[in-house]
């Protein structure tokens, strides 16, 4: 060759060598087993290898073992004459990252394969992102709509999965179409208007409209729409993203219905009642009598709810809910105010009672309930406009004070709202806040009563009686408030002052020595159905220090009625912790005498109405007498409530009462009184007991009487009790035993020839108060003995023939009462 030629050739050579280093591309040389002869500068740089590190190894060194086949047959093909065009293949730098090629590669001319490369991982990781996205969009659960910006129609050029689910149609079907082919005549135009003005203006848009699938159907669309912009800033497209929410409208609109419907009955709630009396009111506001109000409450529904179940009940009032519908007209409103309580709008009513009563008799028609009659009343308010309404709530309010009038006399009725009836109620209220004042500055004080053993005359304890001490009004009876406090929730605050109240007094009591007495404490049915009633018992018992066993809890039948079963399992947790149980008022509730026999009791307490004419009344004495029976069976303590006279106490005495509880033997009393009162009767009972263990001065009796006979039975009768006894028929030496012996009791003749009983006992009165005078006739001047009765000369009366029984207990208490006095002397 040449010089010139080989000079020629040496020069192409450097100037290939030259591009094959300087260039950015990765070139490398490749013999055809697939050795490296040669890597420029990029290919170094890109894979952080030197030449020297490569050069002579196998491309396998940085290709993936999965995509070393590819290389393999590109080869194969390169030997056979082929090119290779964009084969893509990954490989590892020295640090282990890989890295996306894309491979040209030839055969030179010395059997050499030259290869020139192009780094594609960011293409690579780009072509994955948007594939990602396109798979999140046709994945979405929202509809999702491309519109081209720069065309006046806004044709549509994408939808994704979610869009045909939602609107039914296909790509197919909307691709160059507007998106107005959705709307129908139900869209909003204020919507339409939202959506065409952002449209406009190029920016984002949200509202919600009512669309149309492709089978007709509504559905409501939330749609958002932003516009896209390209390169220069410029809007190119609109993308919306639409959401299906006729599901959340459905419930926004149920919800709507609820928040002014009952949701058993469909009726319209006291909101919507409200708001149509607001409407009626201003409308008929210059026509006074135009509307009225009828507020209606059934009768003793509790019952039926707790008889049949709460589902049956509800049965019932969806029935009364048509009835009432069914009797008035379509432009009254009848709504549900809750519970078993309706109210009825009526709009120029008419004949208000005629309605009413055409309403009573309806709602009184049977029900049938599982192939079960039953029947219902109701008690129905009425208030009308004309009463002088400032405001239209107040005329619900007016009718419902109606209905409670209504109820008080006697239900299945109606009562009319009267100004004398806003009074009452008026007054209730302002008890009602008088009582929560009392309440916050502790104006109220427990009074205690002793409660008697009957065998022997001892005090076992007391009952706490609450009383309401007002700064201006004096003692409030507890009947006047006890209600009011249990219908207002007020009665809970109350039950634990006097529950705390009640135990410290009772430590203070028990410290004094004499007895171990046990505090009784009435229980309110709200404090008992209480869910920590137990553990506020506990509680209280351990602040104040009280033993169990010297707890009484007084409960009513009706208490222990109403869920029977949980009932009783608080009993038993009470009766474990050392607590007694007495029933009180018993006798007056409606309980079943069946459960009488698994209530876990201690006492009876025989209501105090049953004791008041026991004496005179056969149907008292005959319910008195079997319900100390049925608890001498039964094992239980039997307490009378109410004893007020010695005859009470005598008769109940020979029914074999346990416990005496009343006037004839102690008033209730503040603690600091009682603890006097226990102070003289301890003295009094040692007197007793001294007088008994000394002869010198046992207790003396002295009887007169000018009929010998009668003297000798009295005599007969007494004797036994350990008297002594001295006896006359003579006044005059009847003076002569008092001057020269300590008599504590005296019993004497009415009708005598020398004076009067009541005479004779006045004069003893003047010379010796200390003696208890009792006057014993078969026929006497009532209006003399009760002269000399209120004078206090004399104790007791009591009639021939008298009664053993009942003698002996007068005497018994006389001689007590002989010892309270001189300790008091």
């Amino acid at each position: 060759m040449p010089d010139r030629s080989k000079q020629e050739l040496r020069e192409a050579l450097r100037q290939r060598d030259q591009f094959f280093t300087l260039s950015l591309e990765l070139f490398c040389r490749v013999d055809l087993d697939g050795r490296l002869l040669q890597v420029n500068a990029a290919f170094e740089q890109l894979f952080s290898y030197s030449e020297k590190q490569l050069v002579g190894h196998h491309y396998s060194k940085l290709v993936l073992e999965d995509d070393q086949p590819l290389i393999d047959a590109a080869i194969e093909q390169i030997k056979g004459g082929q090119r290779i065009h964009a084969l893509e293949a990954r490989a590892r730098d020295a640090q282990g990252g890989i890295h996306w090629v894309e491979i040209n590669a030839g055969l030179g001319t010395e059997a050499v394969i030259y290869v020139v490369a192009r780094d594609i991982t960011q293409r690579k990781r780009d072509m994955q992102r948007l594939h990602i996205l396109e798979r999140s969009i046709e994945s979405s659960v929202n509809g999702v709509i491309i519109s081209e910006a720069d065309h006046p129609d806004l044709p549509i050029i994408y939808v994704n999965s979610a869009f045909e689910s939602i609107t039914g149609y296909s790509r197919q079907e909307v691709l160059g179409r507007n998106c107005r082919f959705l709307q129908g005549p139900d869209t909003d135009a204020v919507a339409r208007t939202i959506i065409r003005r952002g449209i406009a203006e190029k920016r984002y848009t949200h509202t919600a409209l009512c669309n149309y699938r492709k089978d007709g159907t509504l559905f409501w669309n939330d749609l958002h729409i932003s516009p896209v912009l390209d390169e220069s800033g410029e809007v190119s497209h609109f993308i919306g993203v639409q959401n299906d929410i006729s599901t959340q409208r459905a419930y926004e609109s149920r919800l709507e219905h609820n928040a002014t419907h009952d949701s058993l009955t469909g009726l319209p709630n006291r909101a919507l009642l409200e708001e149509r009396l607001q409407q009626c009111y201003h409308h008929a506001r210059h026509h006074v009598g135009s509307v009225a109000l009828l507020y209606i409450d059934l009768d003793d529904f509790k019952s039926i709810n707790d008889s049949l179940g709460h589902e049956l009940g509800d049965q019932i009032l969806v029935e009364v809910a048509s009835r009432l519908v069914k009797q008035v007209r379509s432009n009254d409103t009848v709504a549900r105010c809750g519970g078993d309580e309706f109210a009825i709008l009526l709009v120029d009513p008419g004949d208000v009672p005629l309605i009413v009563e055409r309403l009573l008799a309806n709602v009184a028609r049977p029900y049938w309930v599982e192939q079960s009659e039953m029947h219902l009343t109701a008690s129905i308010g009425i208030a009308l406009d004309s009463n002088g309404v400032t405001k239209p709530s107040h005329l619900i309010q007016q009718a419902d004070q109606a209905k409670s009038q209504a109820k008080r006399q006697g239900r299945n009725t109606f009562q009319w709202y009267t100004e004398g009836l806003n009074k009452r109620v008026s007054g209730r209220v302002r008890l009602r806040n008088a009582l929560q004042h009392a309440i916050d500055q502790q104006q109220f004080e427990l009074h205690y009563q002793p409660q008697i053993q009957d065998t022997s005359g001892r005090i076992l304890g007391f009952e706490a009686l609450i009383r309401w001490h007002h700064p201006e009004r004096g003692y409030i009876l507890p009947a006047e408030f006890i209600g009011l406090a249990e219908d207002t929730g007020q009665i809970i605050p109350m039950s634990e002052w006097v529950l705390r109240t009640a135990c410290r007094d009772n430590v203070r009591l028990n410290a004094l020595g004499f007895e171990e007495y046990v505090m009784a404490v009435n229980v309110s049915p709200m404090q008992f159905q209480r869910a920590n009633f137990v553990t506020g018992i506990v509680d209280t018992l351990k602040q104040t220090g009280l033993a169990a066993p010297l707890l009484e809890l007084e409960l009513t039948e009706n208490i222990l009625m109403e869920s029977t079963t949980k009932a009783i399992e608080i009993l038993q947790m009470l009766r474990r912790l050392g607590i007694s149980i007495a029933l009180d008022d018993f006798g007056t509730g409606f309980s079943s005498l069946s459960y009488l026999k698994y209530l876990p009791i201690d006492k009876i307490k025989i209501d105090r109405s049953f004791i008041r004419e026991v004496i005179s009344d056969h149907r008292d004495a005959a319910i008195v007498q079997g319900i100390i029976s049925m608890a001498n069976q039964l094992q239980l303590k039997v307490l009378a409530e109410g004893v007020e006279t010695q005859a009470h106490y005598a008769y109940l005495s020979k029914k074999m009462c346990d416990i005496y509880q009343g006037y004839y033997f102690a008033r209730p009393m503040p603690i600091d009184e009682l603890i006097t009162f226990l102070h003289e009767n301890e003295a009094a009972n040692q007197l007793q007991q001294q007088d008994q263990n000394d002869s010198a001065s046992s207790q003396t009796l002295l009887l007169l009487d000018d009929e010998p006979n009668i003297l000798r039975s009295l005599n007969r009768t007494l004797r036994r009790e350990g008297y002594r006894i001295l006896a006359t028929t003579s006044p005059h030496e009847a003076f002569q035993l008092l001057a020269t012996q300590e008599v504590h009791v005296i019993i004497s003749d009415q009708r005598m020839p020398e004076m009067s009983g009541t005479e004779f006992l006045k004069r003893v009165k003047q010379l010796h108060p200390q003696a208890i005078q009792i006057v014993l006739s078969g026929y006497t001047d009532l209006k003399t003995v009760t002269a000399a009765i209120n004078e206090g000369a004399i104790y007791k009366f009591l009639t021939k023939p008298w009664d053993d029984e009942e003698l002996r207990l007068v005497v018994k208490q006389a001689f007590r009462e002989a010892a309270l006095l001189k300790v008091r002397m």
